[in-house]
């Protein structure tokens, strides 16, 4: 994707460390020494100090995430996909890839936005095409819609008006296989 960054292993493993590992051994520290040192309460200490740090870890793990999505970096551990989106292949795009592409759009500002609300339409286009959806079809012009409206009084790159010039012609194209005058 335009616009994200590949982050090295050390900055990762620093901002890992500073989200998750510094959060997590805080919690340790105070959840075993308040009931231990106060409370001269050994299980007590033990239980908290097991309970509260695996709280604090999935909750660290969730803002680590959100912040890597909202600066869109990329993880050395990502799994990258390709998928090639052509409505005229006839191969459906999953559902799971679209539905996280949607989620990340939120995350994105300016061109790049426009550009994926033109990229969401002619997936949801794809998929129209091939399982002979119209929930679908009409999705992709929900989305062309979107990108249009965005677009407006805006200047914008070539390949973002490429993207969204292409979508409208794919909707065009198949606009009477899908029951539209």
């Amino acid at each position: 994707m335009e616009g994200k960054r590949l982050l090295f292993f050390l900055k990762w493993l620093g901002l890992a460390l500073l989200f998750i590992g510094f959060p997590a051994v805080i919690a340790t520290v105070v959840s075993f020494s308040i009931p231990y040192y106060l409370l001269h309460n050994v299980t007590l200490a033990n239980t908290l100090s097991t309970i509260i740090p695996i709280v604090v870890i999935v909750i660290s793990v969730t803002y680590f995430r959100k912040y890597l999505q909202s600066r869109n970096l990329i993880t050395p551990f990502t799994k990258r996909s390709s998928i090639t989106i052509l409505p005229d292949s006839g191969q459906p795009i999953d559902e799971k890839y679209i539905r996280s592409f949607e989620v990340n759009l939120k995350f994105v500002k300016g061109e790049e936005y426009i550009k994926r609300l033109a990229m969401l339409g002619a997936m949801y286009l794809q998929n129209a095409v091939a399982y002979d959806n119209k929930d679908l079809y009409l999705r992709a012009k929900e989305y062309l819609a979107r990108a249009e409206e965005a677009m407006e009084g805006k200047s914008v790159s070539f390949e973002t008006k490429m993207w969204v010039d292409n979508l409208r012609s794919k909707i065009e194209t198949y606009k009477h296989r899908f029951g539209e005058r």
